[in-house]
Order: C-alpha cells, then sequence, then structure tokens
C-alpha cells in the first residue's frame, strides 16, 4: 500500500550487518504444528533490553555473558519496542538478554531454541557463541542448541534485532509501522532426536464421487550421531473422530544429520467426506508418527477452489465475494497483537460479509489463519515484496531474497484450507519486461513448492492504456488482481474496465480500492463512494471480490499520514469502534436483498431473494431472527425461523408490536439487518 489518491445503503440487507554474521546464517525454518512428545520452555516475559542508539553493541560484546546488563531496561516478550513510549519512532539494532536454566535433557533427545518471529533481523547468541542469522521479521526460525547447552546452571540467550529498512527489505519507508523487536514466542523444544519436521497435506475432493485423494508428504529429521531407519505411520481424524482408513505406513533410511521425505496416499470414502465451506468449515487432522512416538499433527480441509473462464468456484460454485485488507495496528501495539484484538477484528470481518481478502503485504500471525480455517474465510497470501523498481526485479540477489522468504511463508502456512492463492508480489513495474519475468519466475517457484493452489500478484499497472496481454504481468496470474485508487468511482470503473479488457478470460479481483475518512466531509459522503462501488461491481459479473484497503486504521510514518499518526482508510477506527460505512457494508454484504417486510392482521410478512450479483455466496441454510418491539422499541419477543427465498415467510406478530427488527444468521454470525415501522 503506498500513499494512493483515490456497499450500499437502502432498502438491502444486512538491516547493516557484520559480514561474519551474514555468512554464518545456520537457520532453518521451524515447523508450526505442535508435536506431542516435544516438552516446551516457555522464555516469554520480561527480558533485558537496550536500544543500541550509536551502534556500539557488537564493539562492546553485549552478546557476551561477561558483559553487564544490570542497567538495562526491560521490555516484554513477545513484543515491540515500537510502541513503547521509551523507545516510540527508534529505528536501529536493539539487543535483548535473558537468563534461563534448561531442563533435563535425556540421552538421545534434540533441544531447539525456537522463534516465532523477529522484526526485521535477528541475530541470535547463545552463551556468547553465534547461532547465527534471520532475514525476514514475520517467519519462525530455529537453532539446534542441543551440544550447546549448559545443563543445570543459567544460561545466556542474546538477541539482537534491526528494524531498519535496507533495499532488499523494499523501501526505506513503507506504509506500515516497523514494528522492531522479538514480535512473536520464544521456546525451548526438547525431543526426539528423530522428529516430523514438517508436513505437507494435499487434498483434492472428486466433487462429482464425493470422494477425496489425500496426499502426505513428511520431513523426518534424524539428529543423531548415526542413520538410522525408521518407520513413518499416518492417520486421519475429522473434527477429532479418527476415521476408519487402511493403515498408510512406510519405512525409510534417514542419514545423521540429514532430513528424509516420505509419501503416504490416501482415499475417503464418500461417507468420510465433509468439504470445508465458507460457513461451515469442517476440518480434518493427520497425525504422524516416527517410530511410534514422534508424533506432529496438522489440520487440513477439503475443499477446491478454481478458474473457470472469468468465475472463481469453491467447491463448484461460483463466488463474488467482498474482503478487506488488515493491517496489524492497534492503540498501543502492533505486531506483536494479542489473540484477543485479533479474534475480536475476525469477527467484525466476518459479520460484515469481509470474507474473501488479499490479507496484506506480509504473512500474518497463525492466530489469524487458525481462526479464518474455523470460521471460513478465503485469504490470498503474500510475502513483503513491494514497490521495487525495474531495474531491480531482474537482479539475482533480489529474487533469491524474496524466494527464501517465500518459501518460508508457504511452509509454515500451506496446510491452511483458508488460504486458496499465493501472491508473488504487490504493485511492481509489472507493464516492463523484468516485471514480466518475475511474476513468471516467481509463479513458477511457487508451484514447484505448492501445486495445489493457484498464483496471483496484485498489479497497478493492468490496467493502464495500450498494453498488449503479454507485456503485462498478470498474463502469467491465474486471475488478475487489481488495485485501484481513482480519484472517482467512475475511474475505478475505467481501470476495471480496461484490465478486464486486457485479460478477458480470466477472473478479476479488486485486491484494493478505498476512501479515507479524511479526504470526505463525513460518513455520509464515504457511504455514497461504496454505494457507487458496488454499483460498479454489480455490473460487472466478470468480478468475482473486492477488497477493502483497509479494514482498520494503522500506524505510519509514510508521506500523507494523518497528522495523529494513523492512515485513516478504515472502515473501523483504530479503537475498533464501527464507522458507518461499516454498517453499510455489513447490510450490503448479506447476500440477499428484500422484497417485501410488512406487519399487518397480526403476522410479519418477510419476502427475500438470495442476490445474483454482488456478493454471491454458495448456497447455505440461513436463520431469520425477527425482534418485536412495542412503540418504545422495548423487545417484547424474538422469532426464529429457517430463511426461505421460494416464498414470503410469515411470523405471527405478538400483541403490542409496533416494530420489529429482523436479522439474518449465517455459519453463527448475525451478518445482514433491517427494521420496519408499521404505518399507523
Amino acid at each position: 500500500m503506498i500513499n494512493k489518491t483515490s456497499l450500499v445503503l437502502g432498502v438491502l440487507l444486512a538491516l547493516c550487518w557484520p559480514a561474519a554474521a551474514r555468512a554464518q546464517t545456520g537457520a532453518t525454518a521451524a515447523p508450526t504444528d505442535s508435536a506431542a512428545d516435544v516438552r516446551r520452555l516457555s522464555l516469554n516475559g520480561l527480558w533485558k533490553f537496550s536500544a543500541d542508539y550509536q551502534n556500539w553493541g557488537d564493539k562492546a560484546q553485549w552478546f557476551s555473558p561477561k558483559t553487564g546488563d544490570g542497567g538495562w531496561d526491560t521490555l516484554k516478550v513477545p513484543g515491540t519496542w515500537s510502541h513503547d513510549p521509551r523507545f516510540i519512532g527508534f529505528i536501529g539494532a536493539g539487543w535483548y538478554r535473558q537468563r534461563f536454566t534448561p531442563p533435563e535433557v535425556k540421552p538421545g533427545e534434540h533441544v531447539r531454541l525456537a522463534f516465532g518471529a523477529v522484526f526485521r533481523r535477528a541475530r541470535v547468541w547463545l552463551n556468547g557463541e553465534l547461532l547465527g542469522s534471520h532475514d525476514f521479521g514475520y517467519t519462525p526460525f530455529e537453532f539446534d542448541v542441543t551440544d550447546r547447552l549448559k545443563p543445570g546452571v543459567p544460561n545466556l540467550v542474546v538477541v539482537c534485532a534491526d528494524n531498519s529498512w535496507t533495499k532488499l527489505s523494499g523501501q526505506p519507508v513503507v506504509a506500515w509501522w516497523d514494528d522492531g523487536g522479538i514480535i512473536r514466542d520464544v521456546e525451548l523444544l526438547v525431543g526426539p532426536g528423530i522428529y516430523v519436521a514438517r508436513q505437507k497435506v494435499e487434498a483434492a475432493p472428486d466433487l462429482a464421487a464425493g470422494t477425496a485423494a489425500v496426499r502426505l508428504r513428511a520431513w523426518v529429521r534424524n539428529t543423531t550421531k548415526s542413520s538410522q531407519r525408521v518407520r513413518v505411520r499416518a492417520e486421519i481424524s475429522r473434527e477429532e473422530t479418527w476415521l476408519a482408513l487402511p493403515p498408510a505406513a512406510a519405512e525409510t533410511e534417514v542419514a545423521s544429520g540429514a532430513t528424509a521425505t516420505v509419501e503416504l496416499n490416501f482415499t475417503l470414502a464418500k461417507d468420510q467426506v465433509s468439504l470445508w465451506q465458507l460457513d461451515a468449515p469442517v476440518l480434518y487432522q493427520m497425525r504422524t508418527t516416527v517410530d511410534g512416538h514422534a508424533r506432529d499433527t496438522v489440520r487440513f480441509g477439503l475443499r477446491r477452489f478454481e478458474t473457470r473462464g472469468t468465475q472463481l468456484l469453491l467447491n463448484g460454485h461460483p463466488i463474488r465475494l467482498a474482503g478487506a485488507n488488515r493491517h496489524a495496528s492497534y492503540p498501543g501495539g502492533g505486531q506483536d497483537e494479542p489473540t484477543d484484538v485479533i479474534v475480536r477484528d475476525l469477527q467484525l470481518m466476518k459479520a460484515a460479509g469481509l470474507v474473501f481478502q488479499r490479507l496484506i503485504h506480509y504473512p500474518v500471525p497463525p492466530a489469524v489463519l487458525d481462526w479464518a480455517d474455523r470460521h471460513g474465510m478465503l485469504m490470498i497470501a503474500e510475502a513483503s515484496h513491494t514497490h521495487f523498481p525495474e531495474n531491480d526485479l531482474d537482479s539475482p540477489e533480489m529474487q533469491s531474497t524474496f524466494q527464501r522468504q517465500h518459501r518460508e511463508m508457504m511452509e509454515r502456512d500451506w496446510n491452511h484450507p483458508s488460504i486458496i492463492a499465493w501472491s508473488v508480489a504487490n504493485e511492481i513495474a509489472a507493464d516492463t519486461p523484468p516485471g514480466v519475468r518475475w511474476v513468471k519466475t516467481m509463479r513458477d517457484f511457487t508451484l514447484g513448492l505448492d501445486p495445489t493452489r493457484l498464483v496471483v500478484f496484485a498489479s497497478n499497472t493492468v490496467s493502464k492504456a495500450k498494453l498488449m496481454p503479454e507485456g503485462e504481468g498478470s498474463v502469467h496470474a491465474d486471475f488478475v488482481c487489481l488495485n485501484t485508487y481513482g480519484a472517482t468511482p467512475q475511474q475505478n470503473a475505467a481501470n476495471i474496465d480496461r484490465a478486464h479488457a486486457l485479460f478477458p478470460d480470466k477472473p478479476l479481483i479488486v485486491t484494493e480500492y478505498g476512501l479515507r475518512r479524511n479526504w470526505v466531509e463525513d460518513e455520509v459522503e464515504r457511504v455514497d463512494w461504496f454505494r457507487e462501488m458496488l454499483a460498479i461491481f454489480r455490473a460487472r459479473p466478470f468480478v468475482s471480490g473486492a477488497s477493502i484497503w483497509s479494514f482498520n486504521d494503522y500506524r505510519s510514518r509514510y508521506v500523507g499520514t494523518s497528522a495523529n499518526g494513523w492512515r485513516e482508510w478504515g472502515i473501523v477506527d483504530p479503537e475498533r469502534k464501527p464507522t458507518a460505512t461499516y454498517d453499510a457494508l455489513r447490510r450490503e454484504h448479506s447476500g440477499f436483498v428484500v422484497r417485501e417486510a410488512t406487519v399487518a392482521a397480526g403476522f410479519a410478512t418477510i419476502r427475500l431473494e438470495p442476490r445474483v450479483d454482488f456478493p454471491v455466496f454458495p448456497p447455505v441454510a440461513c436463520e431469520l431472527r425477527v425482534n418485536f418491539m412495542d412503540a418504545q422499541y422495548r423487545l417484547i419477543e424474538t422469532k426464529s425461523s429457517p430463511l426461505r427465498t421460494d416464498a414470503p415467510m410469515k411470523l405471527a406478530a405478538p400483541p403490542g408490536t409496533s416494530a420489529l427488527r429482523a436479522e439474518i444468521w449465517r455459519g453463527g454470525f448475525r451478518t445482514g439487518t433491517f427494521g420496519l415501522v408499521p404505518p399507523n
């Protein structure tokens, strides 16, 4: 997101690093799912902290156990110094120190020091020894510390985090806040010397037959001193109930210090298949065991997401859905956001029908995807690669850096059914030969890692005039993703039409569009603007989705930020108070149109039709709840009925009814409301 200029209310429903550190990376991508036989020692809490204002830390050996830290400050981990009143605005290296006594380690066990994420570049020492470094502030990494721990006595772990931006990080200043620090959990993991390091589940439902094929790839790591022949076994459960399936097991040889890959395949019968859907997101579990004890479990879903002409289909049903981009930003915090903040935001989004979104320009906390898996959202995931100049796109260093970051994100997140596509860029020079080559190269790289999902990128060039299809990177994307910030809705419509004309046989998603609150007189003007945008989407059947920039206001130091330090794009404010625009959108995104709503002769008669323009949801059973109220709008009674669209719904109105408020509930969320005051 850069500084850019640019549904309806009515009767419708509701880093500079030392060379030695660069050479000694030593970090490996960490698994994200809990192994049942792993003992965990959390290192979260208060750590000693010092901001390195004068770049003195390396020379003064702040990593050494001999260096005292009695005069240092303390800082919460996980957390970020960027929202601490003592360090707001600090850009540079921040040093963390923590002492811990390791648990007892049995013979043959393996110990890893695991970090959920450190923004943006990290170097890590244990007892004065440099373990390695990690670049990219959003994904997990870990170090083998089995032979480096001192048993029974305090050990010292030191982390130097640097949130300054380099050429390989993107622009010197980007639109979101640079949240320096250890922003995710830190743990010591103790477990078997041979374990499941990673799993990838590829589930392919046969929509016609009602069956499903499930392929498992498991990476088995051997940290022992000798080669081992192991037996790998896997089993599947559906919502905690194990399925009766023939055993799936295989043996493999794993050399000392190496990782072997095992593939296992399952066929699910019709009665074992429950599709993952937006409003009925059934989850399965794959539990993989090595030699009967080193267990690892991941969740996955059975769903098919595909293109057909200009349509996007979920499990065979065409969809046209709304979404919103969401930044990790709230008063007093940022990337270290608590789970309750995440859950509150996603509940608000789901209730407003914002269920199909390009997440943001960086990997989100796992809690976001876990919630989306469980409650039903569709996500396009993107690593941080934005706004690079044309002459950088052919750089081998730039490409390898992105590929490493992109791989880390994919390997962390590729079992989440909520992720339906990978984005390989945002707003690059895609109308140039280097830009086109970038998209093709990264598409091929992505499909080499995960051939089961679609590959896209967010373009702000596909709507330019006088382009040829082969001259714009969207030629290599599975569907067109357009960021449009026209000064008026009509200019956005023109951008959409030009993008469609360039690729008339592909679905189109508007991945960014919006209007800042501080650019309008009041919310009435903003609601009218969004009303016009919805009309534009509804008149264009090839528009399969539209994701608002943005769901929430976010802190920024980018040019054009409001004087209060926030970029006021949100349909909720920093405190998550919904605006009138949010309320209007929630009514518009219910997926139904009110054709009749009357109270007469002691009955409320309500006739609804499903939307056929935008948004269009897959079919699902919904509920209508009607609150009957008296003349003072006090609740008399609430009645519920299965929502029907084939005939009017009639509910007996209790005596004294003077008004009613009706609600539509979809998948456990109130997604639309409308009211009626009967005539005297």
